[in-house]
């Protein structure tokens, strides 16, 4: 089952609430913001006097703030209601208002309300002397918020939501011809003849951020209608949402698949990993072991062995939502997973960068940075700020290796011992008060680790050779 099916499973499960839920931006630091609101006061059909600015509370209005909707060059927010952080140029933000109002409300919202909005943006728009004073506030947290005869844009338009969820995704754009690429065939989910050419907007499933060149290729490629593509988007924006962990500097996607689908289970699970990401802030805070932590996150669920998960690599920019894949892991299956964070804790081999704090259990913990998180130790003896990228392309080396998707030859894993005994992290060479090198001191030492790492690769089969 491709990527797209997967989404598909996901997003097909998903109402309205949830997408509600995903585009609400309730991340604010705190509560201490200053509550800006412009009244537009307007009656007949046209502005009757110059919008009143004052202070306000969040508990007085009826809000709804939403995260950036669109591409980085052409975002804006489903309502007129802006949260700006340490921003010192509210006059600046206010001209950047109109945006919002032509690519949201101006098409959202019913015929009626569209007019009075025209008023705003026409304003907003032309706005250049600086007759409600916003330059002369300083640099502060702030929430904008526009109003019409004291009410929110939230209150008066609750069909811009609506309308917004209704669409939701827009048809392909041949850009050569300047217009939709909509035409019948087989739906790539469905297998039935239906319109198609919708674009779900997941930017490295689509190539829209790579060459449009691309688009048509994909258009004739993977075909689909409104409801499919609808489906596909909700599922890419549960997995960004909720789907998505960090360990470390390393960022990665958790997209599961059921091999006897039952939608019932299905719909469990899914919400299951939504609420583990919520519930290992404390786990990860501890930074101990990345497999540790994937089986924290499964090892409650009671139908886990029904499933099978596919693991992104990746960077998520959350602004245009397109994403960078280093590597993927597919169809890892969850035994798997439990298997080798079995085996290392009970033989006391951690893959954490960081030494775990009060380990004092015999026999001493082994820790595979030493052979396999080298650039890493290298960057912080040295304290540089270089190297992420092939730091990550460790990180991804590794966990491909405990969780069975490539193999080390035995050959380069002496290698690493050997390096190991040779040279400290920052590369100069491992030498004892008597300059005597320190693997040839304390023999023993040193093979006991190699042993116990080399039985641990063994044992779950991850060399070759």
């Amino acid at each position: 089952m491709g990527l797209v099916h997967k989404l598909y499973k996901i997003g097909s499960l998903l109402n309205d609430d949830d997408i509600k839920a995903m585009i609400e931006n309730t991340n604010f630091k705190d509560s201490e913001h200053i509550v800006v609101t412009i009244d537009f006061n307007i009656q007949n059909d046209k502005l009757t006097e110059t919008p009143k600015i004052k202070h306000s509370s969040l508990d007085n209005i009826k809000t709804f703030f939403t995260k950036k909707i669109g591409g980085t060059s052409n975002s804006y927010y489903l309502y007129p209601n802006f949260e700006f952080q340490d921003e010192k140029d509210l006059y600046k933000k206010f001209q950047a208002i109109s945006h919002t109002l032509k690519n949201s409300i101006m098409i959202y919202a019913n015929n009626n309300n569209q007019a009075l909005a025209k008023l705003i943006f026409d304003y907003v728009d032309k706005y250049n002397i600086d007759e409600l004073g916003l330059k002369n506030y300083k640099q502060d947290d702030y929430f904008l918020i526009l109003l019409i005869n004291g009410k929110s844009f939230y209150e008066l338009m609750p069909e811009i939501l609506e309308n917004y969820i209704d669409v939701f995704v827009e048809p392909h754009i041949d850009n050569d011809k300047k217009g939709a690429t909509l035409k019948e065939c087989v739906d790539i989910i469905n297998n039935k003849s239906e319109i198609c050419g919708y674009n779900p907007n997941i930017k490295f499933f689509t190539m829209d951020n790579y060459d449009d060149g691309f688009k048509i290729q994909i258009i004739n490629k993977m075909p689909m209608s409104k409801d499919t593509a609808k489906a596909v988007k909700k599922g890419w924006m549960f997995a960004i949402n909720y789907l998505r962990f960090y360990y470390k500097g390393l960022e990665y996607i958790i997209i599961p698949s059921m091999i006897d689908y039952d939608e019932v289970v299905f719909k469990d699970m899914i919400y299951f990993l939504r609420e583990s990401k919520g519930g290992l802030g404390s786990f990860a805070s501890r930074e101990e072991s990345f497999i540790w932590l994937l089986d924290e996150q499964i090892n409650s669920y009671k139908n886990i062995n029904g499933f099978t998960l596919d693991i992104f690599f990746t960077d998520v920019n959350l602004t245009n939502l397109s994403v960078k894949i280093f590597a993927t892991l597919e169809d890892v299956l969850p035994s798997k997973i439990r298997k080798v964070a079995n085996l290392m804790q009970q033989q006391r081999i951690s893959d954490s960068i960081d030494i775990i704090k009060g380990d004092k259990n015999e026999p001493k913990t082994i820790y595979l940075r030493d052979y396999f998180g080298t650039t890493e130790l290298f960057k912080r003896s040295r304290k540089l700020k270089t190297l992420d990228n092939k730091i990550l392309q460790e990180k991804i080396v590794l966990a491909k290796i405990l969780l069975g998707y490539s193999k080390i030859k035995y050959q380069e894993l002496l290698k690493r011992f050997e390096y190991f005994r040779e040279f400290e992290f920052d590369g100069t060479k491992k030498l004892d008060d008597n300059g005597v090198k320190k693997w040839i001191s304390f023999p023993n030492s040193y093979i006991e680790n190699e042993d116990r790492v080399l039985k641990f690769l063994q044992e779950i089969n991850a060399i070759k050779g």
